[in-house]
């Protein structure tokens, strides 16, 4: 009785069962690593309120998943070097924690995965993946077989990685861009 249960389990659920945590980052080390030449990062908590679900919903064409987001703001004595989201999308089954830093014009400076769980498509946090939204803003066409090439193998985990910094992006134009 207790294989035929432990057989339905695999069956059913395997990606769960074998998915393997990957840390690369830990917060604080992902905010040192993309503000390392700042003096100063702030955390400044965005509520998600109706007007904010609207606004976000006409960008993404989906509502928000958070009622909140924390946003970095990276500082050099007066000037804003920078603002960086942490923010989880689901890959496959799991979600996939990352990074989105965002510079002052509302382009992307760098994109980092923090922690990856699934059991295959870890290739997403390969530098030659992510480099590729470098510079993009909400108006470029930020979508796989657009503007980014998906990893082989890695179709879900990669299509996380564009909704997620897509909606980076929309909340960036939200709460500090000029909508």
């Amino acid at each position: 009785m207790k294989i035929l249960f432990f057989k339905i389990i695999l069956f059913l659920f395997p990606a769960v069962l074998f998915a393997q945590s990957t840390v690369s980052l830990t917060p604080p080390e992902a905010l040192r690593l993309i503000f390392k030449d700042s003096e100063e990062v702030i955390k400044e908590d965005q509520v998600v309120t109706s007007k904010i679900q609207e606004k976000a919903k006409k960008f993404l064409g989906d509502e928000l998943p958070k009622v909140r987001y924390t946003f970095f703001i990276g500082k050099t004595r007066d000037k804003i070097d920078g603002y960086a989201l942490i923010d989880e999308e689901v890959g496959k089954v799991l979600p996939i924690t990352f990074v989105t830093r965002i510079n002052p014009d509302g382009k992307v400076a760098r994109v980092e995965v923090m922690v990856y769980r699934e059991s295959h498509g870890g290739e997403v946090a390969t530098k030659r993946f992510l480099n590729q939204f470098r510079n993009k803003s909400l108006n470029d066409e930020l979508r796989l077989h657009g503007a980014i090439v998906n990893v082989t193998g890695a179709t879900l985990s990669s299509h996380a990685l564009v909704k997620g910094v897509r909606r980076a992006l929309a909340l960036w134009q939200i709460f500090y861009g000029k909508s």
